[in-house]
């Protein structure tokens, strides 16, 4: 959904940037003025490139930018960014590891020949140690991924493809990325066949995002950071409440306290009925009888001994399908699991020819259903 707002419908969020946002720009900023003014042949000091990383937050800071962890302040942040750029310097000064191209490089990646299908991008730092290349990405975030998430990361791929294309004496492209919270630097690479494998998943990608009708809303606690929030159908209601003065004349807040309360009414309805259940069974069986009377119902016991087959989670349950289909039972006892078969289906799992055939039987129905859970 965000990316329709962003894309498709070109919406101007009305959470300007997260805190983390901003403090990911402000360094970025500052070690762009470290490269761009070594290039010059400029060595600014460490103070000095504090200094400037200060100046540029106080300049740019706006009240309206989203602080979601209220234990902290924008101090706090600001003290981190001056943390990060700091760490960066000591361990790489006198910063002559390799020859800096540029920084901040927009690129263009041609995924077909034709040119039908680009991608576009920003290198944050391009260095070159003769006919190797690398691409350097600097990471602000609080946690350190594992190394088979960055050799399967597309971003810097994708940058490695255009970088291939632009610089033909590159025998090799690194990828890297820094990772300033953890003062770590981590590596990858790719194969020419692993990024043209990348550039036809890309392709696809693309087209199934171009054919999609429909864009599914997926809560999670990363919807604290997204700027769309306050017009995102899942939270729209929450910010509009709590802009009146008394949220609880809502409308909407006033049904769902009520229903609430009858769901919790009827939880504790349930146990009870199924613990007096139990206890009926018990005096019916206690007394020998069959039937047990109150003042004016009558509660019969019913039981019976049946014979019950491996369900799927049963572990001789693939034996006792075996044993059917070779009795020739299979056909007249067997069923399709319909819902089984209806997730996968509207999850796209089939290849189209299969898709469009089971397309042909199955029917639209709107499912309506109201779940409760903390804010």
């Amino acid at each position: 959904m965000k990316f329709k707002f962003k894309y498709i419908d070109k919406l101007e969020p009305e959470i300007k940037a997260t805190v983390e946002m901003f403090m990911g720009s402000r360094v970025h900023d500052a070690l762009e003025r470290l490269y761009k003014d070594l290039k010059h042949q400029k060595k600014p000091t460490k103070m000095e490139l504090i200094n400037f990383l200060e100046n540029e937050w106080k300049k740019q800071w706006d009240d309206d930018i989203l602080i979601v962890r209220k234990e902290y302040t924008q101090q706090n942040y600001l003290d981190m960014a001056k943390k990060f750029v700091s760490e960066y310097y000591d361990y790489y000064e006198p910063f002559d590891q390799a020859t800096t191209i540029g920084t901040e490089i927009h690129i263009q990646i041609k995924l077909d020949k034709e040119g039908k299908y680009l991608v576009q991008g920003y290198i944050d730092r391009l260095d070159s140690k003769r006919d190797v290349y690398e691409i350097h990405d600097y990471k602000t975030a609080s946690n350190l991924p594992l190394q088979e998430y960055l050799d399967d990361d597309r971003q810097l791929a994708l940058y490695a493809i255009a970088i291939k294309e632009q610089y033909r004496e590159a025998k090799d492209v690194k990828l890297v990325w820094h990772f300033l919270a953890f003062n770590k630097e981590l590596h990858s690479e790719r194969t020419d066949e692993e990024l043209q494998k990348l550039k036809e998943e890309t392709i696809k990608i693309i087209q199934e995002i171009e054919a999609c009708k429909e864009f599914p809303l997926k809560v999670s606690p990363l919807c604290n950071w997204c700027e769309y929030k306050p017009i995102c159908p899942e939270w729209k209601h929450l910010y509009e409440i709590e802009t009146k003065d008394v949220p609880e004349d809502d409308d909407g807040v006033k049904l769902v306290d009520e229903y609430a309360k009858f769901k919790s009414e009827e939880a504790d309805i349930q146990r009870r009925i199924e613990d007096l259940r139990d206890r009926i069974i018990a005096f019916a069986e206690k007394e020998g009888v069959n039937a047990v009377f109150g003042t004016e119902q009558r509660a019969k016991i019913w039981s019976k001994e049946v014979h019950k087959f491996p369900k799927t989670t049963d572990y001789n349950y693939q034996d006792f399908v075996d044993m059917v289909k070779k009795l020739g039972l299979w056909n007249e006892f067997s069923r399709i699991d319909s819902f089984k078969l209806e997730k996968s289906f509207e999850n796209k799992e089939f290849h189209g020819e299969i898709q469009e055939l089971l397309r042909k039987f199955a029917k639209k129905e709107k499912i309506e259903r109201v779940y409760l859970g903390k804010k």
